[in-house]
């Protein structure tokens, strides 16, 4: 997995492969890049390779960028990575909609349960 980052402004590009065997490796860099910047973009335009591991490594990483107050979007990704988000039934055009979408009514379900 090559992991690079010229410019401060310009989006994280990922390129190889992101699967269960990389995710731990680019995780380190990805918490970087949200610590670092103010807005999180991600170029996926270079992933050979990408499974749900990968989806999930980018669910972790939107919510830490959202913890924090900062926008985070995927900008390009190659139909790997289209093929296995609409898979999981993620669309690659509403990447950041569909986890608000899946993420916060389960959170807010099982909130107003405890309460």
């Amino acid at each position: 997995m090559l992991v690079d980052q010229d410019q401060r402004d310009t989006p994280l590009e990922l390129a190889g492969v992101l699967d269960i065997n990389s995710v731990a490796e680019v995780r380190k860099a990805l918490l970087e890049h949200v610590e670092q910047h103010a807005r999180i973009s991600l170029d996926l335009s270079r992933i050979q390779s990408f499974d749900a591991a990968g989806v999930q490594l980018l669910l972790a990483m939107q919510r830490s960028a959202e913890a924090v107050g900062k926008p985070f979007a995927v900008v390009s990704g190659t139909d790997v990575f289209t093929m296995t988000c609409e898979a999981l039934g993620i669309s690659r055009t509403q990447f950041v909609e569909a986890i608000i979408h899946v993420v916060k009514p389960a959170c807010n379900e099982k909130e107003t349960t405890v309460a």
